[in-house]
């Protein structure tokens, strides 16, 4: 799904860009999770020869909106 307010990345961006599995590698989610967030928008990602692939910029953002404590919480 690419978000429309995003840019539609380049051939290098994609060549950087990670498969599904390696980014349940690098963040600890599963599959299951990143392929449900990538569906209902959550994760931008972008679909290449049939598979997804994950900029690195927006699984790091992904994961850091995880993290952030909301407002008004304590």
């Amino acid at each position: 799904m690419i978000p429309s307010d995003a840019s539609t990345p380049t051939y290098d961006d994609l060549r950087c860009a990670l498969t599904v599995p390696q980014a349940e590698d690098t963040s600890g989610r599963s599959s299951f999770v990143l392929r449900d967030d990538i569906r209902t928008g959550r994760l931008p990602a972008y679909k290449v020869g049939g598979r997804w692939r994950i900029l690195p910029t927006d699984l790091d953002a992904y994961l850091e909106a995880l993290v952030a404590p909301s407002r008004g919480t304590r």
